[in-house]
């Protein structure tokens, strides 16, 4: 296995590179239209198991098979897998495609594969990923501070697909808020400038999703005080919190207020958001949900960790919300739910303790590989490399605060950013340690400024 590792094939397979530039289309897709552009394809194939199936296909095409499972989170996360499958398929005849829909909490992992064999077979696509990002990020905070108040302002007017109802665009702050955090870390690491008018988009877009969610508020915050704690030099730093201050001052002397939903925007709705995380307000919605979601996970708790489903936990396929009793139509789409607000709490109600504690081995493990190499490169002064480590774990790290709070890794919207950033994360520092034992640096070496 070391000697694969020590010099990876590159096949240059024109199939693999097509392949790369499908996966950045769907990624931006789901960020731009969210659950609308899931629904692009038709049952049981829409465009995420699309993306799937043809990215498995070509990933056997590749020369980076073998790095798949030579880390142990990539190790972990195919016994998670197998122990997802053992609880899938015996309901499948049950609950039909119910059961893969619930189960592509973990199966959408298999994309992490699928991106490290592309990347570690030619680390050139680690680059043109992190320059496709930086495209991504200055579009993103153009386009999205007006298409998300928009989307609030005119939801019922939206075209929905026919079939499903559902909008062709649909969007959750907490998924926004995920990338607003993603572009923010992008540009505060240093691999992309923004000039004064795209930073002030940007902070509308984060004061946006604060307001409107208090997961979205801790996806934006955590991540970028963990990014500014670890790399604490930051060019565009100052800007943006000079522009964000003014911004605050601005509105507590007009006393602004922006309406785009059914929680304004104000400097007292983000108080009254961060308040809610840390104890209780006197605002009995943002209480009640608190309170709701915490009686759920106390009784997932009571049957899995305390009671008869310990070791099997209820499958995949059953709608958990009314199997556990607190069926209610989603606010944020209209949907009835199938799982609790927290993809920590639905591992655990699916899967039982087992499947719980290699999801928490899983999680800690690729931490813990990422926090290694960040400080790897570090040591051996590749700051460029240091700092895309500290971007990948707190972007990866936003999306698992988030998935916390909300139905998010259940579904494709952030579900496969999340696993395809996992991905990206052990294959970065595969081709890192591998450039490190060759003595031999990267064609075309990674840039601090993404261009």
């Amino acid at each position: 296995m070391s000697a694969v590792l020590a010099t990876p094939k590159r096949s240059g397979t024109r199939a693999a590179d097509h392949y790369l530039t499908f996966l950045m289309v769907v990624l931006l897709g789901y960020s731009l239209a969210g659950r609308g552009f899931a629904y692009i394809g038709a049952p049981p194939l829409f465009i995420g198991e699309v993306l799937l199936l043809t990215g498995l296909l070509v990933m056997l095409r590749t020369g980076g098979v073998f790095a798949t499972v030579s880390s142990l989170p990539g190790t972990l996360l195919a016994i998670l897998i197998v122990w997802v499958l053992a609880r899938t398929l015996p309901y499948f005849g049950t609950y039909s495609f119910d059961a893969l829909r619930d189960s592509v909490i973990v199966m959408y992992g298999l994309l992490a594969f699928v991106v490290i064999a592309l990347l570690y077979d030619e680390p050139e696509r680690l680059r043109r990923l992190v320059l496709a990002y930086g495209g991504f990020a200055v579009f993103f905070v153009t386009v999205m501070p007006v298409v998300y108040p928009l989307f609030q302002l005119l939801n019922a007017q939206i075209p929905t697909w026919p079939r499903y109802g559902v909008p062709f665009i649909s969007l959750r702050p907490g998924e926004v808020g995920v990338h607003f955090a993603g572009v923010a870390l992008f540009v505060l690491l240093g691999f992309r400038r923004l000039n004064p008018l795209q930073l002030a988009m940007l902070v509308f877009g984060m004061a946006l999703v604060a307001a409107h969610s208090r997961g979205g508020m801790l996806a934006i915050v955590v991540p970028l005080a963990i990014a500014l704690a670890l790399v604490p030099r930051s060019r565009q730093l100052a800007p943006l919190l000079g522009i964000a201050g003014v911004t605050v001052v601005v509105a507590l002397v007009l006393n602004l207020e922006i309406e785009v939903s059914s929680r304004k925007l104000s400097v007292d709705q983000l108080v009254t958001n961060a308040m809610s995380i840390l104890g209780t307000t006197d605002t009995a919605t943002l209480d009640g949900t608190k309170q709701w979601r915490i009686m759920w996970w106390d009784k997932i708790i009571g049957y899995t960790v305390q009671g008869d489903h310990f070791w099997d936990g209820k499958g995949f396929g059953i709608n958990l919300a009314d199997d556990d009793g607190f069926q209610v139509v989603d606010a944020e789409d209209g949907q009835v739910l199938r799982s609790p607000h927290n993809a920590h709490m639905t591992i655990l109600a699916r899967a039982g303790v087992p499947g719980f504690a290699l999801w928490a081995a899983l999680l800690g493990s690729w931490s813990v590989f990422m926090m290694r190499a960040f400080l790897l490169a570090r040591r051996n002064g590749d700051r460029a490399w240091a700092r895309l480590f500290v971007f990948l774990f707190c972007y990866w790290l936003s999306i698992v605060i988030n998935a916390s709070f909300d139905v998010t890794l259940e579904g494709p919207m952030l579900g496969i950013w999340f696993w395809v950033l996992f991905g990206v994360g052990i294959a970065a520092g595969l081709i890192h340690r591998n450039e490190l034992e060759n003595r031999s640096p990267l064609p075309h070496r990674l840039r601090e400024d993404g261009r």
